[in-house]
This record gives C-alpha cells, sequence and structure tokens, in this order.
C-alpha cells in the first residue's frame, strides 16, 4: 500500500472520531444543565439527598482531625469515636456481611458433605447388589 493510502485512512479515522467526539461533546448535557432543566421541587430533592453524599466534606474532616492528633501519643486507630457515625455503621455492616457469607461457607460445606456422603452411601449398596448377584 501506498503512504498515500494509509493517509487516507489516518484522515478519514481521525475524522469519524473528531465528528463522533464533537456530537458527545454538544448532544450530552452536563450534570448542571440537566438540574436546571428540572422542576423545583425535584431540584430540592437532588440537593437533599446530595447533602449526606458529600465525600470531599468527610474526608476533609478526618483529615483535620488526624493532623490535629498527629502530634498525641494516641494511637490513630483510637480515632474512630470522633469520626461520623456513618463509618462505624459502614464497618459493622461490613462484619455482618463477612459474617453471613462465613455462615453461608460452612452451611453450603455441610450441605455438600452430606450430599458426598449420599452419593458414597449409596455407589457402596449398588457395589453390594452386585457383588450379591
Amino acid at each position: 500500500m501506498s503512504t498515500l493510502m494509509y493517509l487516507k485512512m489516518l484522515f478519514v479515522g481521525g475524522g469519524i472520531t473528531g465528528l463522533g467526539v464533537g456530537l458527545y461533546k454538544n448532544a450530552v448535557p452536563t450534570e448542571e444543565e440537566l438540574l436546571k432543566e428540572f422542576s423545583p421541587a425535584l431540584q430540592q430533592k437532588y440537593h437533599q439527598e446530595n447533602q449526606y453524599m458529600d465525600r470531599d466534606s468527610a474526608n476533609a474532616q478526618l483529615r483535620n482531625l488526624i493532623q490535629s492528633n498527629a502530634n498525641s501519643s494516641r494511637p490513630a486507630w483510637m480515632l474512630t469515636d470522633k469520626i461520623e457515625p456513618r463509618c462505624v455503621t459502614h464497618e459493622r455492616d461490613r462484619v455482618r456481611w463477612s459474617q453471613r457469607s462465613l455462615e453461608r461457607a460452612r452451611e453450603s460445606a455441610r450441605r455438600r458433605m452430606l450430599e458426598e456422603k449420599e452419593r458414597l452411601e449409596r455407589e457402596e449398596q449398588q457395589q453390594r447388589r452386585r457383588s450379591f448377584f
């Protein structure tokens, strides 16, 4: 193939990609533009729900707490009593989830063990029948 053909393919591919990016930029509204089109009641509901999901302020609070306790003799893991309860709740839920997962795994292993035992007993009975006749 000639160099001219490669240039044509490069130009056409770049044009298609550029057209796609341009259409995306013009057709898809930003989050702010979309929020402005909502009714005032929906805007208020959106702001109320996102008020609790502001991770930047939670991270800033934790950072300030760590900086204030950096010079103290208190260990870092002792700070959890001063962090928002939401973090502690998350940890508690994680522990509960892991305990439930462990219980499910144990139950599954018990079930598989019983099934295997029953299968072995059936095979043994079949072998006895075969050896009898």
